[in-house]
């Protein structure tokens, strides 16, 4: 009895130090990313980020106008750095692209571009 009633102790002081953790760091994680800036041309589209928070943010999904898009690099930022996220499709003069980039929790930076 007396063993399950430790055990139970420590099992919740390991949960509670990661849920404190996984809080915080999805905290900074919701305001770390800008778009810096981002070019377009028929192939491909590159979104510059800019990681203004203190944790290491990594891209884990993208779409495009709803669709997955294919993401041609790892993209891992350090904090207060710029990193490149290139996406590959096929992209047409005259229209605007809605693009949603995900990262590890599950936040996400959008913006339009057009050709």
């Amino acid at each position: 009895m007396l063993i399950t009633f430790v055990s139970g102790i420590l099992f919740y002081t390991f949960v509670m130090q990661n849920v404190s953790f996984a809080t915080n760091t999805f905290s900074n994680q919701i305001a770390a990313l800008l778009v810096d800036s981002f070019t377009i041309n028929s192939t491909h589209i590159v979104a510059f980020l800019q990681n203004t928070g203190s944790k290491l943010v990594e891209i884990t999904s993208a779409y495009i106008n709803g669709l997955i898009a294919a993401i041609v690099n790892l993209v891992k930022i350090v904090p207060n750095a710029v990193g490149a996220v290139i996406l590959s499709g096929t992209f047409l003069a005259g229209n605007t692209y809605n693009v949603k980039l995900g990262t590890i929790f599950s936040t996400e930076v959008t913006f339009q571009a057009s050709l």
